[in-house]
């Protein structure tokens, strides 16, 4: 399932669309152009209905992943057969003037990628599909959007507190999130 492949936004937007109609909308209208002959055209309504439905989004900080989180998201998406969407999100380069703010975007842009090299080793040691998105903007708007575009995206995995993770601790949650119940997505 290759379904996004590596990201570069421009002009710090992603083009979502709302997702308007329902999976029974969805089956009717591919069901009508499978009869009247279009079989390619009702494969992608039924494609893009399961989009994301088998990735879990990992959350970087800012720039970088952990060890910690990049082990927890490769071993979960082994044990479920998912693929995993990388997402680096800050809203850093916004804060920097207008004249200096592509420079700032470039530069965010070359650290994430330096940083998920080793993700990305791990990933593909294990033949797990990892795909990755920087993204500017709040974490929040961003999630929001990422989850419009792929509605059947299941678990969301996050950084730990960075306070216990400079602990002495070995005992390291990852926080999970399940976006089966956000915006009213089924998975």
């Amino acid at each position: 399932m290759a379904f996004l492949g590596w990201f570069k936004k421009k002009k710090n937007e992603i083009n979502v669309t709302e997702r308007r109609t329902s999976t029974l909308q969805d089956a009717a209208v591919a069901t009508a152009f499978a009869e009247a002959g279009e079989h390619d055209t009702a494969r992608d309504i039924i494609n893009d209905q399961k989009r994301g439905h088998k990735t879990i989004l990992v959350l970087g900080r800012n720039e970088s992943f952990s060890e910690k989180l990049a082990s927890y998201a490769i071993g979960m998406a082994k044990r479920l057969d998912f693929d995993i969407m990388a997402v680096n999100i800050s809203e850093t380069p916004l804060a920097a003037p207008e004249d200096k703010r592509e420079e700032a975007i470039e530069t965010f842009e070359q650290k994430c990628i330096a940083n998920s090299a080793f993700f990305n080793q791990k990933a593909a040691a294990e033949d797990i599909p990892l795909y990755h998105l920087m993204l500017v903007g709040t974490q929040d708007e961003m999630i929001e959007k990422i989850h419009n575009l792929y509605p059947g995206m299941r678990y969301v995995l996050t950084e730990p507190d960075p306070e216990i993770m400079q602990s002495d601790s070995n005992e390291v949650s990852i926080p999970v999130f399940d976006l089966s119940s956000f915006h009213g997505a089924t998975a």
